[in-house]
């Protein structure tokens, strides 16, 4: 008898740093949609975003310490060290080349929805993978032609609202908010110049 496909969720992002509402979101989409594994992917600079974002090596670094505690995240680093641009639709089509019998969900939210159309390929994306749409405060489900298969799969209940943008503006001024995972608190401390030049050079 075949086994059944394994069920593995994709979440991408700067995760820069890793949070509390990151991880809650990755446990969500897996214990709500039955998944065996959920992927976290960092990536090296995210084509939509203009802002450079903090040293791959140190986010993948505190991804490592945050996912410690929770055997069912992994860390995927295929995103982390491209030799072009990076695009979602070349992440999966290689993952289906590697790992034809699996069955991915990509989690995203409602502001990634909204800017969907603009990603590379959209359409052979929907083709590629499930999706897992999740809610951003003040921002509603737009309706454009991916829309019915984006918002197929939604991802209720309440999640953490946290900004990474907030967490650098504390970090860069001293502080280690309490959305941080505990785990990666001792990393920062002993590499403030990551979000703290500043106070490092003191």
């Amino acid at each position: 008898m075949a086994q059944p496909a394994r069920r593995i969720g994709l979440l991408g992002g700067s995760f820069d740093p890793i949070h509390r509402a990151h991880l809650a979101l990755a446990e969500a989409a897996r214990e709500a949609f039955a998944l065996d594994e959920v992927r976290l992917m960092p990536c090296a600079q995210q084509a939509l975003k203009s802002r450079r974002a903090t040293p791959v090596e140190a986010r993948c670094a505190m991804l490592r310490l945050a996912l410690a505690g929770h055997p069912h995240l992994t860390l995927d680093l295929r995103e982390c060290y491209p030799a072009g641009p990076i695009y979602t639709v070349d992440t999966l089509r290689a993952l289906r080349a590697a790992e034809p019998n699996a069955d991915f969900w990509f989690i995203l939210g409602m502001d990634s929805v909204v800017s969907f159309p603009k990603w590379h390929h959209p359409a052979e994306l929907l083709t590629l993978c499930h999706f897992i749409a999740f809610d951003r405060p003040g921002i509603e489900p737009p309706a454009c032609p991916f829309s019915p298969k984006l918002l197929a799969h939604r991802l209720q209940g309440p999640l953490l609202d946290l900004s990474s943008t907030d967490l650098r503006a504390a970090l860069a001024a001293g502080e280690l908010p309490g959305a941080l995972p505990p785990a990666i608190l001792p990393y920062l401390r002993a590499h403030p110049e990551l979000y703290a030049p500043a106070l490092a050079a003191e």
